[in-house]
């Protein structure tokens, strides 16, 4: 009899032990999530199709895309004049690994379209990125133009 109480003690204490145990670990206090992230991105277009109509002298359509969490919301547009550029500053979301911008540099023809669009990384710990994507345009047989946009300059902070 003795022996059977003391084997249930120490079950019933061991499975006391396992429950706090659990409990702690699963109650811990997790760190805070890091900050989001800032991208200050610059789009402008090297040269651009207009025949006579100053709409293509800024990128058409700017717009920045993000991965895996997306872009998280709305951002800033503001025209640089001297360079006919778009600034946008855009919050993303905390995690955020990867970011690309584009505008077509084209409006000449009806089927105008958007081809390559450059993506850089973002390491981790990152709160500011800072990024040029300079876009180039030029006639595809046997149609419209196209639009493709690279990185020119990155830096991380």
């Amino acid at each position: 009899m003795f022996a059977v109480n003391s084997a249930r003690r120490v079950l019933a204490l061991g499975a006391a032990l396992v429950t706090t145990g659990v409990l702690s670990v699963a109650l811990a206090p997790t760190p805070a999530m890091a900050s989001t992230i800032t991208l200050q991105a610059t789009i402008d277009c090297s040269n651009y199709n207009s025949f006579g109509d100053t709409r293509d002298w800024y990128p058409i359509g700017p717009s920045v895309s993000a991965s895996p969490y997306g872009t998280g919301g709305a951002g800033t547009v503001v025209a640089v004049p001297a360079t006919h550029a778009w600034q946008i500053t855009h919050t993303l979301p905390s995690g955020t690994t990867s970011v690309g911008a584009s505008g077509r540099c084209s409006e000449g023809h009806q089927y105008d379209f958007l081809g390559s669009t450059a993506s850089i990384s973002i390491p981790a710990g990152v709160t500011t990125v800072t990024a040029t994507w300079s876009c180039s345009t030029a006639p595809v047989y046997p149609g419209p133009w196209m639009t493709n946009c690279s990185v020119q300059s990155v830096s991380y902070s």
